[in-house]
């Protein structure tokens, strides 16, 4: 198995940026109908993912880093990778993430504000 890629220390760390919020505390479980009796109600995975949105703003030197290991490290953001996230109960704790989806870019002349979402294992 390979060493899984880290978070860049020159960016803001995911622990604390302030703004992160998620839609859905869990994924929901699957449910089949049947035609006569109850449904089956069942886990979709045996591991939770929360998906957290993130927004950041970024220097243009940190939006370069930000750009490069997106780009270069994850390929394209297809791979995960281990990052300090807050917790639920308040503390920082490494985690196993993704980004999902595009990532969102405002210049804002000096500085980039970037959002997306991080898919955190077991938050």
């Amino acid at each position: 198995m390979t060493e899984m890629d880290t978070w860049p220390f020159s960016l803001p760390p995911l622990a604390t940026e302030v703004g992160t919020s998620t839609d859905a505390l869990y994924t929901p479980p699957m449910e089949t109908q049947f035609d006569d009796g109850p449904s089956r109600v069942r886990r979709r995975r045996l591991y939770s993912e929360t998906t957290r949105k993130v927004n950041m703003r970024l220097t243009r030197a940190q939006f370069l880093v930000f750009h490069g290991f997106v780009n270069d490290t994850l390929n394209g953001g297809a791979k995960r990778f281990s990052a300090p996230v807050r917790v639920r109960d308040g503390t920082l704790g490494d985690r196993v993430c993704r980004i999902s989806g595009p990532v969102a870019e405002r210049d804002e002349g000096p500085t980039s504000t970037i959002a997306f979402n991080l898919v955190v294992r077991d938050w």
